[in-house]
This record gives C-alpha cells, structure tokens and sequence, in this order.
C-alpha cells in the first residue's frame, strides 16, 4: 500500500545577494529584514574565523510553517504589493529570488501556482527550492527489511 506524502515543515522567503552594505537593500525597498548580513562581516564558524564574502538580505513570509507553500509565497507578494519598483531596481545589481524550502519524510513534489509564477517573472524574481528529505533512506530500507524479511523485497515478481 502506498505511503500517503508527508510534510513537515515547509516556509518560503525572498532572498536578495549582491555586494556591498545590506541597508541599501532596506534603504531601497523602506522594509526591514528578518535576517541580513554584509559582504565583509565577521562571520564565526566551528572553524577559523571568516569574513562574508557576499551580502544576504531576507524576508520571511510571516506564515506558519505548516502552511501550504503557494500560501507562504502569496504572503510575500503581498508583503512587497507596494514596493514592486523598488525592488525591479535591484534586480540588475542583487540575485532576487522567492526560496522555497521543505523538509519531507518522504519523496515530494510541488506546484507553483501560476498566477505566482507569472507575477514572480514580471518582478524578475527567480525561483529557488530546497526540498529536504528527513530520513535516512539506507536506514529506511534497513528498518523495513528487518521488520518485513529481506525475501519480501528481493524475490518480488515484476
């Protein structure tokens, strides 16, 4: 019997990357980020101490992460409903683009709504998705071997 898909957890946000200081990404569209950073930063990983190399600037669509994505990416737009000019200003000099990311038990698939779609292209904002499975495939199979027989699966009929 075929699993039915799970999901959960799943968020979208608009990310913009260029060079140079983060506030004039917040200067040019008057919203303040969720989470930002400038090229040139400190930046302090398990490792040596590093400098960013790039600047990020990001919006979050404000829904829960239970929500469909289509719904978090709606949240956005309106979010920027009045800020469209300002940000088609960036798009020669920054990477604007929606990120959609979900974290799955299992294999997934998605459709952007194309109303979505055709008003992230008149904005010039690329789409990005992230999908993430949350499990261990190996140990998948291992878990269901050992609980089903290994002969359950190997001496299947096609």
């Amino acid at each position: 019997m075929p699993l039915e898909p799970q999901t959960y957890r799943q968020y979208a946000y608009l990310g913009i990357q260029g060079k140079g200081p983060s506030n004039q990404i917040t200067n040019a569209l008057g919203i303040e980020p969720d989470e930002e950073w400038s090229e040139g930063d400190d930046w302090q990983t398990k490792g040596p101490h590093k400098k960013r190399w790039f600047t990020n600037w990001k919006l979050n669509s404000g829904v829960l992460e239970t929500e469909d994505l289509n719904t978090h990416v709606d949240a956005i737009l309106r979010r920027l409903r009045t800020r469209e000019l300002a940000l088609q200003s960036l798009t020669g000099d920054y990477d604007v683009r929606i990120v959609l990311v979900s974290y799955n038990l299992q294999c997934f698939s998605f459709e952007l709504d194309f109303q979505h779609q055709r008003r992230l292209t008149q904005l010039g904002i690329r789409t990005w998705f992230d999908a993430y499975i949350d499990e261990d495939v190996h140990k998948l199979m291992f878990d269901i071997r050992t609980q089903y027989g290994r002969d359950a699966f190997d001496n299947e009929e096609s």
